[in-house]
């Protein structure tokens, strides 16, 4: 259920969505239906209208659109649907059953693409068939064990973009046994990598609180989903606030992935709990001011970094990318290029991350009707259950 956080509108809710639009409006590729770039220059992108798409939806904008241009965006996710069920933008695996094992380089762009057609409200062409070796219980436990939880933040995409598919074949195909998976496949094995002395995934195996952290972000939600109790919240409440750098990010200089993630996790964890409520509060104050320093000055997005910062002060954050046929993932460092100053997804997680913290706090100046579509699992916490 869509759940829209404020009834009213404040001048600090307006601007950011004044910001963010401005960007898509600029990101937009021809004239088709769905069409947009990432980033100024690019070229057309996937990444940029599914992005673009939760911009929109976020602020209540899809509502204005057509349905017949609604359907011709879906019919553009659509189009990279293998006939198995998983996504790729690689025309030659479309007609290619692919096993579980090499599946990895494609669970991330099938989980976006579910999530942009869900916002949409329009099911994919064809059914998921490719999850069938992951709907016996004991598989799927396997499966989520199997992975390196020393990198909690890699590990934790993949599993989110697995839940991600099989509640789309739960709800759009009538897929049995996806409960029975769920419940005592993926749910079992996720509690044994999860750490109560820290409340994260994987720390006791490695991941440093920062990974932990980033990983934890993707497994709750599907906690949330599942109404599967959270435990050792105290001791998350703990390290997320540690995470925290002192100018509010949870990155230095600034990230748009990272810092959403320790904004979602400070608000889900204020609903949750009243542990160190007033730290809690201090630190979601901090993190909107710093938010608001990756707005463009002339109303042009969000930026990738803070804009008081430089390079030299900028850590360029690890981009997980799973190779055809390789056992672990490949860490990618590209952000430190001062050229490139904008994205897409900024202009999602750092409105959104606003969202969530002004829902928080009631008294931000920020507040104002959001959407958050929980079907979307980024979009989905305690309080859109």
């Amino acid at each position: 259920m869509v759940v829209t956080l404020f009834d009213h509108e404040t001048p600090g809710y307006g601007r950011v969505k004044s910001t963010a639009l401005h960007f898509v409006e600029a990101m937009k590729f021809g004239h088709e239906p769905g069409r947009y770039r990432k980033e100024p220059s690019g070229p057309e992108s996937f990444y940029g209208s599914y992005h673009g798409l939760h911009i929109l939806d976020l602020f209540g904008e899809l509502d204005t659109c057509p349905q017949a241009e609604q359907e011709a965006w879906a019919d553009y996710f659509r189009a990279n649907q293998s006939e198995h069920g998983f996504f790729t933008t690689d025309r030659d695996l479309r007609a290619r059953p692919l096993a579980i094992g090499a599946l990895e380089p494609h669970w991330h762009a099938t989980r976006g693409h579910l999530w942009a057609l869900r916002i949409l409200g329009r099911p994919p062409r064809f059914p998921l068939t490719f999850l069938e070796p992951l709907l016996e219980p004991r598989a799927l436990y396997r499966w989520v064990k199997g992975y390196n939880w020393g990198n909690s933040w890699a590990a934790g995409n993949q599993v989110l973009a697995c839940a991600t598919a099989l509640f789309a074949a739960r709800d759009w195909f009538g897929a049995t046994g996806v409960g029975d998976a769920l419940e005592h496949g993926m749910y079992p094995a996720l509690e044994e990598v999860f750490d109560p002395r820290t409340g994260y995934w994987g720390t006791q195996l490695g991941a440093d609180s920062l990974n932990g952290l980033f990983g934890t972000i993707h497994v709750t939600p599907i906690y949330f989903s599942e109404g599967w109790p959270l435990r050792a919240l105290e001791r998350n409440v703990d390290s997320t606030l540690a995470c925290q750098l002192p100018d509010g990010s949870f990155w230095p200089g600034g990230s748009d992935c990272p810092d959403y993630d320790g904004a979602y996790m400070m608000s889900n964890l204020a609903a949750l709990t009243d542990y160190r409520r007033d730290d809690l509060e201090a630190a979601a104050y901090r993190y909107l001011q710093h938010a608001l320093m990756h707005e463009d000055p002339d109303g042009f997005g969000w930026r990738l970094h803070r804009r008081d910062t430089g390079p030299a002060q900028w850590k360029s954050r690890p981009h997980w990318i799973w190779k055809p046929g390789a056992r672990e993932v490949t860490c990618e460092l590209r952000d430190e290029d001062p050229t490139r100053t904008h994205i897409m997804l900024g202009s999602w997680f750092y409105p959104l991350s606003i969202a969530l913290v002004a829902h928080m706090l009631r008294d931000t100046g920020y507040e104002g009707p959001y959407r958050l579509n929980p079907l979307s699992l980024h979009e989905c916490t305690v309080y859109t259950q």
